[in-house]
């Protein structure tokens, strides 16, 4: 049984994309209906809390790589926070950790992003 959520929020300044339960092939397009339209956007910033997130495949990894790389220069960002020690080994292993911006926490992302922002 595939027991995947997504809620989408704001939580300035990004738009928070919160996913739980299991990310696979048979879940990756509920989830491409909640990015694609934000990614539509001049300036959207994304934020995805993947802390609740049991399991990732492929198909679930290249949906946010793509978010994090598609999201427009012109004021966006994209971000995954909340990785479990095996997804950040997994994806570091995989060498994706260089095209994607992590943070330990939400706490932490809205923390560093704010103080980098006032820095600007």
């Amino acid at each position: 049984m595939h027991d995947f959520q997504v809620s989408v929020a704001q939580a300035p300044p990004f738009t928070l994309i919160t996913l739980s339960g299991e990310l696979d092939v048979l879940t990756v397009s509920t989830l491409r209906e909640q990015v694609d339209p934000l990614l539509a956007r001049r300036a959207t910033r994304i934020l995805f809390d993947v802390e609740r997130l049991r399991f990732i495949d492929s198909a679930g990894m290249r949906v946010l790589i793509d978010a994090c790389v598609r999201t427009p220069p012109e004021g966006g960002d994209g971000a995954v926070c909340g990785m479990s020690p095996q997804m950040r080994h997994l994806f570091s292993l995989l060498g994706l950790t260089s095209r994607l911006t992590m943070y330990p926490t939400r706490a932490d992302a809205l923390r560093r992003t704010a103080a980098r922002d006032r820095a600007s």
